[in-house]
């Protein structure tokens, strides 16, 4: 009965561990497959998990070093390029009805003024954020962005927009993440009655 309580309470921990650690289900969040030389930028319209799906811009800038760092690793994207852009990635492998958590870094372009670097977000659909903007300084002021989304059945959808003016000066995009939200208060309500019964056996054994 101890060994297999000892067992129990070891698989409580472990899945505990994994759920402290989710997987991102982005793919290319950190805009990293594309190859840029470092303190240049290229205009893309499609890399790795993105695709352009809306303009009148024709792609969007991935940026190494250029005018401004990364949040994260190297690369970053700004959205305006040519024109104001939306761009989206699509996931088709959600649980129907499950709560995802979705974080994401923006920045306003260096000494760019807040009415040209305006982002909109969407998630199937309906706007999450309408314009986050912000006043450019002399460096890349990266903040981040917290929103819990439900999924629906088949593919879901999560489209990043440069609002504001389409001048080829826009907002910059770092570390896109969505993650399923776990329910960890249920699993350390398991551990507890795990310990508990463990303890209970150790003083029956004594």
């Amino acid at each position: 009965m101890r060994s297999l309580l000892l067992v129990l309470v070891a698989s409580l921990v472990a899945t505990a561990v994994a759920q402290a650690a989710p997987v991102n289900l982005v793919v290319n969040g950190s805009f990293e497959t594309t190859t840029v030389a470092n303190g240049s930028w290229v205009n893309t319209g499609n890399v790795s998990g993105w695709q352009v799906v809306g303009g009148p811009g024709s792609g969007f800038e991935v940026r190494n070093g250029a005018v401004g760092t990364a949040h994260g690793g190297s690369k970053f994207i700004e959205l305006d390029t040519n024109g104001n852009t939306v761009i989206e990635q699509r996931f088709d492998s959600l649980l129907e009805g499950g709560t995802y958590s979705l974080n994401f870094w923006y920045s306003p372009r260096i000494g760019q003024s807040a009415a040209t670097n305006g982002l909109s977000l969407f998630w199937n659909g309906a706007a999450l954020a309408s314009n986050i903007t912000a006043t450019g300084g002399s460096a890349n002021l990266w903040a981040e962005y917290h929103f819990n989304v439900a999924a629906l059945s088949g593919v879901n959808s999560l489209r990043f927009a440069s609002v504001g003016t389409s001048d080829g000066l826009g907002g910059n995009l770092d570390d896109v993440s969505l993650t399923a939200r776990v329910p960890e208060p249920a699993t350390a309500g398991l551990i507890a009655i795990a310990l508990g019964a463990l303890g209970w056996a150790r003083r029956r054994k004594a």
